[in-house]
């Protein structure tokens, strides 16, 4: 295989690697428990679902915190079992005092909590319970009785005090509080026990799709969080190639790049410094040089037959390229040809046997004229 056929299948195997590794999923974010996520933990199917319905979700991937000094956006954030409600997270008290300042300002949030959420962190001192198989959702946001077939689905408890300023009940599951909205600052807190009916495993349970669509009617187009679950805003370019899986194809492609470059770069072609002091190249050079080493052996006759044989393959080639012709058809050929020479015809057609190195030089300079006359 040439130099050239090498560097084209090499560049063609990189090209291919890039693309495979270019289209390959990520792994890592499907199987994530966030709104890429396509495994029975992931909310992506609650994702995909709002979109089809024209509500246009998006994602947020900044601290709430960083826009305080701003005007809030006006969607609603919905954090999905955010990290910063995990009782033994280190700096989670941090950020929820950092969201409540954001909610302060005027953001809306939509909290779903999890069994191991700490409200207490967002100043909801109300502890949870697990119901039963079955629950039914209802409430002011809901567009009537939805059934949650959800084992262990969680519920607020009730407040231990009747009266004060207490948080409005949105919805209630089995008649204990499911939703709670508080008002904090210019802002409002909205807070669902359990984040369960969101999961791709459970969102085609009962009316679970239809208590999510209820929450986008109720606070607008929601912000799905993805900072709370560790996702970093984009950066530069660069270091969003660097961190990318991008950076393998991009660098095989560049070296097939350079490897091909390479490959069609003319490089000058080497010569000897004596070459324009040698002899031009002749037949009659040939023929006595030919005549000199056969002439070498021993047994001139065995050397004419051995040169006459070459020669006779030679002449199939010539006169039949396309068809297998026996020695003798050749010959018999040869024998019919008028411009084949007196002093030829013994040495070819009759094989007569030279009885010197005289004669053996003789035989093939007559054979060697016969091809240079054209036969």
């Amino acid at each position: 295989m040439s130099r050239g056929a090498i560097a084209a299948s090499v560049t063609l195997l990189a090209l291919l690697l890039a693309v495979d590794l270019w289209l390959a999923p990520n792994v890592v974010l499907d199987r994530s428990p966030t709104s890429f996520g396509i495994v029975s933990a992931g909310y992506k199917a609650a994702f995909e679902l709002l979109s089809e319905l024209s509500f246009a979700p998006d994602r947020s991937y900044l601290p709430p915190a960083s826009g305080a000094a701003r005007a809030p956006s006006k969607r609603a954030r919905w954090f999905v079992s955010p990290g910063f409600l995990v009782p033994d997270k280190a700096g989670g008290a941090g950020e929820a005092d950092g969201v409540l300042h954001w909610i302060r300002a005027g953001g809306t949030a939509v909290i779903f909590g999890a069994p191991d959420s700490d409200w207490t962190r967002l100043g909801i001192d109300r502890e949870t319970s697990a119901g039963g198989a079955e629950s039914v959702i209802s409430g002011s946001i809901a567009r009537g009785s939805r059934k949650l077939p959800i084992t262990d689905l969680l519920r607020f408890k009730p407040a231990a005090k009747a009266g004060g300023d207490h948080p409005r009940v949105l919805l209630t599951a089995d008649g204990a509080p499911f939703a709670l909205e508080l008002k904090v600052g210019s802002g409002r807190l909205i807070a669902v026990a359990d984040n369960a009916f969101l999961r791709n495993a459970n969102l085609g349970a009962g009316g679970a799709s239809a208590i999510v669509v209820d929450l986008a009617v109720a606070f607008g187009p929601p912000s799905f969080d993805e900072w709370s679950h560790g996702f970093a805003p984009p950066g530069s370019i660069v270091t969003m190639l660097l961190s990318s899986r991008a950076i393998f194809p991009l660098f095989i492609a560049l070296v097939a790049a350079l490897a091909w470059i390479l490959e069609q770069h003319s490089w000058p072609r080497r010569e000897l410094d004596e070459a324009g002091d040698q002899p031009a190249p002749s037949v009659a050079a040939f023929i006595d040089s030919l005549g000199v080493l056969y002439s070498r052996t021993a047994d001139p006759a065995a050397a004419l037959r051995a040169y006459r044989s070459g020669f006779i393959r030679r002449m199939r080639r010539q006169i039949s390229p396309g068809a297998e012709l026996s020695e003798e058809a050749v010959l018999l050929r040869l024998a019919r040809d008028r411009a084949l020479p007196a002093e030829t015809r013994p040495w070819l057609i009759d094989a007569a046997a030279p009885a010197s190195q005289a004669e053996l030089v003789s035989a093939v300079r007559a054979i060697e004229s016969y091809r240079r006359a054209g036969a």
